[in-house]
């Protein structure tokens, strides 16, 4: 009925509005990191932290490509 459709569309709206804001909140996140990383101090430091951050990355993403793949997602 007409009651059953309108909180639907208010449930809705509420997760789509919930799926904007944890948006910003991680591209938050990532600004924060990335304005509080000093550069000179990392390239200072030497290749073994930038080598351990690259194989991180590399592994996240063959996983997370590996299971989007898997779910059919991508």
């Amino acid at each position: 009925g007409i009651i059953t459709e309108n909180i639907s569309m208010i449930i809705n709206n509420i997760f789509s509005f919930l799926k904007h804001l944890s948006k910003f909140f991680i591209i938050m996140a990532m600004v924060a990191i990335g304005l509080n990383t000093n550069i000179k101090k990392l390239i200072f430091s030497g290749a073994k932290p930038l080598t351990l951050g690259f194989c991180c990355w590399l592994a996240i993403s063959l996983v997370s490509i590996g299971l989007q793949k898997i779910l059919g997602i991508f």
